[in-house]
């Protein structure tokens, strides 16, 4: 029997005719070699196209609202292809320079650790050394009852126990090749530095009158008295004078400078002249371990540190340092020979010649010397992160925590 073709049934219409547009043939093996006619894709029976169910649209054909191809942002409108969505995945680009700072963290860290260990070595010889005098059959009454010996031992002991722990610093900073010769040529301008020398007098000045004046405030605003030792020197006679300048006046001087603005402040001047003064600065204040000299030793550290920058020359800061020591022993001679109307008289004498010098040094200097701003340093690193690899090593840390503990026993509640 003969296979009834199916007819449709709308009135009028018909299959529509063969065309290799409209329909294909495929041989059906299963009926006797036969065609048998299939719509094309994309159309039904009748030649109509074909609706996917829902609107869903046929297999492989995108629809209009799909996303983008996988790896392709999508796109925002006026900006263009934004980006992915969620920034948290994406990656931020190495840092080209993380080696070079890497490099100047760990030269920075081997600065402190050489600066805090010649602190520690400061302040552990001076018990060591103090120990080991007081073994010595008779020295502790020797050291109390003659005036001239305790003077001069108070020299040698400040020499001892400051210049051999920042000696070793230095030898060894100079072995790593952190630091160069320390500067002890002439200043770069001879007129320049006499000026800046007694700006330098003036200010330390300010800052010893400005620190007592703040330090009555706080006693008197929370009943906290700051204390330092005291020594039992007289200088009523040229011996002890000379002594007390020698001690007090020159040793430190010369001690201290090499130590604060040769062996801490000249290596750190290549990281920015700015952080190195203030660096400085503070480990000049920490070794005085008392709350009435701290104030008034960062002040007047930035200040010589600053003189010893524009001059090129550390011994502006040795005069400065000098100077304004032996003022404090005429200054105390003057109160320890002179009756009170004649020491009032030459204690204002003396501070009117300071500030007098200093005003006019100052006027003179900013009118007739340009006065370019500190180096920034060739360093990558933010200040921030310059102080933070200098403060946070194990030496400086202990070093700070044993000189405030030191400065404890001087407060007084």
């Amino acid at each position: 029997m003969d296979k009834q073709q199916y007819t449709p049934d709308f009135a009028g219409q018909t299959a529509p005719p063969e065309s290799e547009n409209t329909a294909q043939t495929a041989q059906n093996p299963q009926n006797n070699g036969q065609y048998t006619t299939r719509n094309p894709y994309g159309q039904n029976g009748y030649g109509y196209p074909q609706t996917p169910p829902y609107g869903y649209p046929p297999y492989r054909q995108t629809p209009q609202y799909t996303q983008p191809p996988y790896g392709q942002p999508p796109y925002y409108g006026q900006g263009g292809y934004a980006g992915a969505p969620y920034s948290g995945y994406t990656q931020t680009p190495p840092d080209p320079n993380l080696q070079k700072k890497k490099a100047e963290s760990r030269a920075l860290r081997t600065m402190s650790m050489a600066h805090g260990l010649s602190v520690l070595g400061f302040s552990v010889l001076a018990y060591v050394v103090g120990a080991c005098l007081a073994w010595i059959p008779g020295f502790r009454a020797g050291y109390a009852g003659n005036m001239l010996f305790q003077e001069a031992v108070d020299a040698a002991f400040s020499l001892v126990i400051i210049f051999v722990p920042f000696f070793l610093s230095y030898l060894f900073q100079k072995k790593r090749g952190l630091i160069q010769d320390l500067p002890l040529g002439t200043p770069n301008d001879g007129k320049a530095a006499i000026l800046l020398v007694f700006i330098g007098v003036a200010c330390c000045m300010v800052a010893s009158y400005g620190t007592g004046i703040l330090l009555s405030v706080v006693e008197e605003l929370f009943g906290i008295t700051f204390t330092m030792p005291e020594s039992d020197a007289v200088y009523n006679t040229v011996p002890m004078f000379l002594l007390g300048v020698l001690g007090t006046a020159v040793v430190p001087a010369f001690v201290e400078e090499f130590a604060i603005r040769g062996v801490v402040f000249q290596p750190m001047r290549k990281y920015g002249e700015k952080f190195a003064i203030v660096m400085s600065a503070l480990v000049f204040a920490l070794m005085h371990g008392n709350m009435m000299q701290i104030p008034f030793a960062f002040i007047a550290g930035i200040a010589i540190a600053y003189a010893v920058t524009v001059t090129g020359s550390m011994w502006v800061g040795i005069a400065i340092h000098f100077l304004n020591n032996f003022i404090s022993v005429l200054m105390q001679t003057a109160i320890d020979t002179l009756p009170d109307t004649q020491e009032n008289i030459v204690l204002l004498g003396i501070l009117a010649l300071v500030f007098s010098l200093g005003i006019a040094s100052l006027v003179l200097y900013l009118k007739n010397y340009a006065h370019p701003p500190l180096a920034k340093g060739n360093g990558l690193l933010s200040n921030g992160e310059k102080a933070k690899a200098y403060i946070c090593t194990v030496p400086m840390i202990l070093a700070a925590i044993l000189l405030l503990v030191e400065t404890a026993r001087y407060i007084e509640f």
